[in-house]
């Protein structure tokens, strides 16, 4: 695999659970895409957002921490021609999360075998890249306006498109109003000292968000297991109702002492009507 890209991970990118947030994972995934196609793929122009992007975590990163992201294309299998990237602690050599991105097109040198990109396999979220659901659908299944904005030149690139990070930011900042839809707000948490974490996530984009649009994202809460929840998102564009992206965050709750997760109470899985799936 080829090194893509080397970092720190500042105080300040860290969240109210003390470990590194999901937006700079996604961060440093992008720069290590960009800089991969530029290094291994003959003749390779800078390159856009890819149209489909799954991230599965594996350990926390804390302030303080090195890290290294390592590249490659899997060659052969079903997902022959995905890009995948291996994000390390690189003080430990841990494995804290892998993303696994659409084919381009491109004919890369650096390539693995299937069984060499194992663990960056979709595991609770879908393979296939997401088609678009209607708000008007999010809301008549319990879901909310989870957050609006406008588009910040300074959270794009040098075309004026919005830099992956920043759709994933929205992601997280709407996050403690979709749990809280779903019953299990800040306040609760608190008081039991949970968290809440992701574990995989995934973002299929349909049209840029560009500086200066206003964006929507409406959220849906849904039982996935016995200690998950699937938070279904939608960002679009509020001038036309354009789909921008759609995206699916798997998360859980994290004993914040422990660092383990902790099933959800009966009586949300009761309240939601949905048994949860057997993991």
């Amino acid at each position: 695999m080829l090194e893509t890209h080397r970092s720190f991970v500042n105080s300040w990118e860290s969240d109210e659970n003390d470990h590194m947030n999901v937006q700079f994972y996604f961060r440093r995934f992008d720069e290590a895409a960009r800089i991969f196609s530029l290094l291994s793929a003959e003749g390779a122009q800078q390159t856009t957002l890819p149209r489909d992007r799954h991230v599965r975590y594996h350990a926390e990163l804390h302030a303080g921490a090195r890290t290294l992201v390592r590249s490659a294309v899997i060659a052969g299998g079903y997902y022959n021609g995905r890009v995948v990237h291996l994000l390390e602690n690189a003080e430990t050599g841990a494995l804290a999360a892998i993303a696994l991105e659409a084919t381009s097109g491109l004919a890369y040198r650096h390539q693995i075998s299937p069984e060499q990109a194992e663990a960056a396999l979709p595991r609770s979220a879908g393979s296939d890249p997401l088609q678009p659901i209607a708000a008007d659908r999010i809301l008549a299944e319990g879901g909310l306006l989870a957050n609006a904005s406008v588009v910040s030149p300074a959270e794009c690139d040098v075309d004026g498109e919005m830099n992956a990070q920043y759709y994933i930011a929205r992601f997280s900042d709407a996050a403690p109003h979709v749990w809280a839809c779903a019953g299990l707000d800040t306040s609760w948490l608190r008081e039991r000292g949970l968290g809440r974490v992701a574990v995989e996530m995934k973002i299929t984009h349909h049209l840029p968000a560009r500086a200066g649009e206003a964006i929507a994202l409406y959220s849906v809460p849904r039982i996935n297991g016995a200690k998950t929840l699937l938070l279904r998102h939608e960002i679009v564009r509020i001038a036309d109702r354009e789909p921008i992206a759609s995206g699916e965050v798997v998360v859980l709750m994290l004993d914040l002492k422990t660092r383990r997760s902790q099933a959800l109470p009966d009586a949300l899985v009761e309240r939601m009507g949905t048994k949860p799936a057997s993991d």
